[in-house]
């Protein structure tokens, strides 16, 4: 990493005039001349470079977190001792369960008197809040998490 410019080299750059130059024809790229506009040029990409390095760590540490609070619920939370905890709607977790014994949308809907886009949506809006990567992910999530349980799986009762 380099230093930071001096109070002298900045005074150079004000008095050299520097300015964005402008290509004569619109579309065309702008080359550096000199050795000051090559050397910008050089740390802007550097720069450039940082900043995309810092936002896929970001990224990567949003992931992480995320993953994280999904197992500290999953080891915390007793079965439906805290449903608050939940972060899904009745109806999702409905959804879930009936995706966990193997019931197709179409039954899931015919069962719940529900249309088979609404069983859909409902399986896709609680696999996106869980951050779960599939279907049975989500369904693992949930079954760790003690937000159902192996019992409304095999009998197919909604929590």
């Amino acid at each position: 990493m380099s230093a930071p410019l001096s109070a002298d080299v900045l005074g150079q750059i004000r008095t050299a005039g520097l300015a964005l130059p402008r290509p004569p024809y619109p579309g065309q790229g702008w080359t550096p001349l000199t050795g000051p506009e090559q050397h910008l040029l050089r740390e802007g990409y550097r720069l450039d470079r940082v900043r995309q390095l810092l936002l896929a760590e970001i990224g990567r540490l949003r992931r992480l977190y995320a993953d994280r609070a999904v197992q500290r619920s999953a080891a915390a939370v007793g079965p439906l001792e805290h449903p608050e905890l939940c972060p899904l709607s009745h109806a999702e977790l409905r959804a879930l369960v009936a995706a966990a014994s193997g019931e197709a949308p179409r039954e899931t809907a015919r069962r719940l008197l529900l249309t088979e886009d609404t069983v859909r949506r409902h399986r896709l809006a609680a696999q996106r809040r869980l951050g779960a990567r599939s279907m049975p992910h989500a369904v693992a999530i949930t079954v760790a998490a003690r937000w159902i349980t192996p019992e409304q799986i095999a009998g197919g009762t909604a929590p």
